[in-house]
């Protein structure tokens, strides 16, 4: 009897600590939307006190120091770039098969200009997963920077082709196709991202494109 109460006391206990957790993540993700990202570290790091096997936890940490590299302060951005890198590392180990880790510890090496590092995440998180256009869209801006234009157009390329909607590859190919001063292509490409509710180059379509 006394074995019974005791493993409905560890079951409730268990419990007690998930309905926790997830609170905690919860209120983590609408730290997230307020942009309090330094508030969504700290519950993320309560979290995982609770749960040090929490996936969600690490990942969640992981974006918000990844949200703070922001190029003001360079030893805070590589404080928080490195914090950043070891919580996807962590959800990895956790989860080997976790494409959206390799893909966001991806954003954070490009975030401090590590290219290559980028890439190599990129391609792992597509080589568990290759349904993902924003990972190729991610990897054609970064072939871009190292001046592999036609490399990059065709990872925009692929991208589109996982999601014919996404608005945000057609605007990289117009910057590609401007960058080969095919301005002709590069307004159409812009105007489709724009119809696709993309806006982040309709300065630049008004600017070339809106006379042609």
């Amino acid at each position: 009897m006394k074995y019974i109460y005791l493993l409905l006391s560890l079951c409730i206990t268990s419990f007690a600590m998930a309905q926790t957790t997830k609170t905690l993540l919860d209120s983590a993700l609408v730290k997230k939307e307020q942009l309090k990202f330094t508030e969504g570290i700290a519950l993320c790091e309560q979290a995982i006190a609770l749960d040090s096997t929490s996936i969600d936890a690490y990942f969640y940490k992981a974006g918000f120091h990844t949200a703070l590299i922001n190029k003001k302060n360079a030893s805070a951005d590589y404080q928080n770039y490195k914090a950043a890198i070891a919580n996807y590392s962590k959800v990895i180990e956790l989860d080997l098969k976790h494409a959206k880790a390799f893909f966001f510890r991806g954003g954070a090496h490009d975030a401090m200009g590590f290219i290559e590092d980028a890439l190599v995440d990129y391609q792992q998180s597509i080589a568990i997963e290759v349904n993902q256009p924003e990972v190729y869209n991610s990897m054609g801006v970064c072939n871009a920077k190292k001046g592999n234009i036609d490399m990059a157009m065709s990872y925009f390329e692929k991208a589109i082709i996982f999601n014919p909607s996404y608005g945000k590859a057609y605007s990289n190919k117009g910057n590609i196709y401007d960058m080969k001063r095919d301005l002709k292509n590069a307004c159409a490409n812009w105007k489709k991202a724009i119809e696709l509710g993309y806006t982040g180059n309709q300065r630049r379509y008004m600017a070339k494109c809106k006379q042609n």
